[in-house]
């Protein structure tokens, strides 16, 4: 569930959703997500400052935390 969440957020936020791709590893207590976009969407999905990852990263986290797990989101 929080993959595809994830795939929401971010492919509403790039201009080339079809090339956003994600990487999850699962353990029993963190999931681990990494986000690839293409180079042209690096910057919207950053935004200024980093604010707009880390919006993503803080809904992620906070629906994981429901489910009695962490979360670590990194762009590559």
């Amino acid at each position: 569930m929080l993959k595809e969440l994830l795939q929401f957020l971010v492919a509403e936020v790039v201009e080339q959703p079809e090339r956003v791709k994600i990487d999850h590893i699962s353990t029993p207590k963190v999931e681990l997500f990494y986000l690839s976009v293409s180079r042209k969407d690096l910057g919207r999905l950053l935004g200024r400052e980093g604010r707009t990852v880390e919006a993503i990263r803080k809904v992620i986290q906070t629906i994981a935390a429901k489910q009695g797990k962490e979360t670590v989101v990194d762009v590559v």
